[in-house]
């Protein structure tokens, strides 16, 4: 078994759920805002961090880690947490992992509840893994900003829950910088079966270098405008990969759901796209001097399996 340092110095074996162990270097933190089981209600002081006495906020914890060793914050089952404001959480101490406890709606949720709440990731080699994220205010601008290089983000969940979808919906789920390169995004599971009423840009990749987009299902309700694309490179992105994506983009006028802008350059393979009627077969998946292989588009629901797109290579 590895050995894992305690905020109080303490080491001690460290074993994840299964059986599987965790090769934790750095220090070990909990957080959790509810009483339940082992740990007691968190609260925000030095004194507390350990599983029997959690912090309260993720934010908090992270202010508590030593950059670059390792560190990970478990955040512990049926933990709540609200984004009030801009940079309400703040990921900036660097090779931080923020990783979520429990299946399901167990999962720690967290609620952006202003249209500016952001949660950023300003330090680099952040991992924030297996959360669910929703909202409580209509026209959230952008809910994730990374402008740092290494992020991950793994099975973050989107969701809208209760009444939520009829009276507040997300416009961005993340914007970068130029600075976010080797951007991951992974595994994540979102949907919002109503639209924003600004153009939606779910993901804006802008200017990033060597960014992996993979094995994610997006079902989206957007805005009904030609400005509203999915995945977008809105300034030209060098080597990304887009990979394995299931994007259920609806909303009239819209015409493109993966668009990276000329000079882009990268892969774009086995994705799977479904759109509403004006989704445009030849033109769902732009890339200009990207490498396409095996995508395929529809935009009739019910009736058609998606073609190829772009249109296949010919033999020469």
């Amino acid at each position: 078994m590895s050995l894992s340092y305690f905020p109080n110095g303490i080491l001690t074996p460290t074993i994840v759920g299964g059986g599987v162990e965790n090769p934790c270097v750095g220090n070990v933190f909990y957080v959790g805002a509810t009483a339940s089981g082992k740990w007691v209600a968190g609260v925000d002081d030095p004194s507390c961090g350990s599983l029997g006495k959690p912090f309260k906020t993720i934010d908090y914890a992270i202010g508590k880690c030593t950059a670059n060793q390792g560190d990970v914050i478990y955040v512990l089952p049926g933990h709540t947490e609200t984004i009030s404001a801009a940079g309400g959480i703040t990921c900036d101490v660097a090779g931080v992992s923020i990783i979520g406890l429990g299946n399901g709606n167990l999962r720690p949720t967290i609620t952006w509840s202003a249209t500016a709440s952001s949660w950023l990731v300003t330090a680099a080699n952040v991992l924030i893994k297996n959360i669910i994220t929703t909202i409580s205010v209509d026209e959230v601008v952008s809910m994730f900003a990374v402008s740092a290089a290494g992020c991950t983000l793994d099975t973050v969940d989107f969701a809208e829950y209760g009444a939520k979808g009829a009276t507040g919906q997300a416009i961005q789920f993340l914007l970068t910088t130029a600075d976010a390169d080797e951007l991951t995004i992974k595994n994540c599971y979102h949907r919002q079966g109503t639209a924003a009423n600004a153009n939606q840009v779910w993901i804006n990749l802008v200017g990033t270098s060597h960014t992996r987009i993979l094995n994610n299902t997006i079902m989206i309700t957007a805005k009904a405008a030609t400005a509203s694309i999915c995945i977008s490179g809105s300034t030209a992105v060098v080597d990304a990969e887009i990979v394995g994506n299931r994007i259920n983009w609806l909303g009239d006028t819209i015409t493109s759901v993966i668009n990276c802008v000329t000079t882009s350059t990268g892969i774009v393979a086995d994705n799977r796209v479904m759109g509403g009627a004006a989704v445009l077969l030849a033109g769902a998946i732009v890339g200009d001097a990207m490498q396409f292989s095996q995508n395929y588009v529809t935009n009739t629901a019910g009736t058609a399996s998606g073609i190829l797109a772009p249109a296949g290579d010919t033999v020469t």
